[in-house]
């Protein structure tokens, strides 16, 4: 730091850097989270390995380890990912352990998941069917679906 004063010295210390594996320090990597902002429109696939937050537009399909569609955002894609929560509007398809629908939220598509959770005041039109844990290739087999 290039300027200090009194005060600085009382607060609490910078955080600890851990040296890479080139040598270098760098500061330990919290949870990443990318957000799509509500001016942005993304018309192709998404990949990340952290959480991911769309506000925005996203044409195409999304994979991440968590998901959160905001209030205002336009999915039409096929999504895979650990969890997601949508609030806004979705059209396609969502592979997730764990998917909840808030109350603002309106889905069209299908929903493949261990855990679904549906917000009174949810709209939901599409198929419901459980994700089958056998399948270490990442693909779902369908089983009991039904009409919501």
């Amino acid at each position: 730091m290039m300027f200090k004063n009194e005060k600085d010295k009382s607060s609490s210390p910078a955080p600890e850097f851990e040296p890479s594996e080139s040598g270098t320090r760098s500061r330990p990597d919290p949870v990443r989270q990318s957000v799509i902002g509500a001016d942005l429109t993304i018309v192709g696939n998404l990949v990340c390995t952290g959480d991911l937050q769309v506000d925005g537009r996203v044409d195409g399909d999304i994979t991440c380890r968590t998901l959160t569609l905001g209030a205002e955002p336009i999915i039409n894609s096929k999504v895979k990912a650990e969890t997601v929560r949508v609030c806004g509007t979705f059209t396609g398809e969502v592979k997730a352990r764990k998917i909840v629908l808030t109350k603002t939220a309106k889905v069209k598509g299908d929903l493949y998941h261990d855990s679904l959770e549906i917000e009174r005041g949810a709209v939901f039109e599409g198929y419901v069917g459980k994700l089958d844990d056998k399948k270490a290739t990442g693909e779902t087999k369908v089983t009991a679906l039904k009409s919501a």
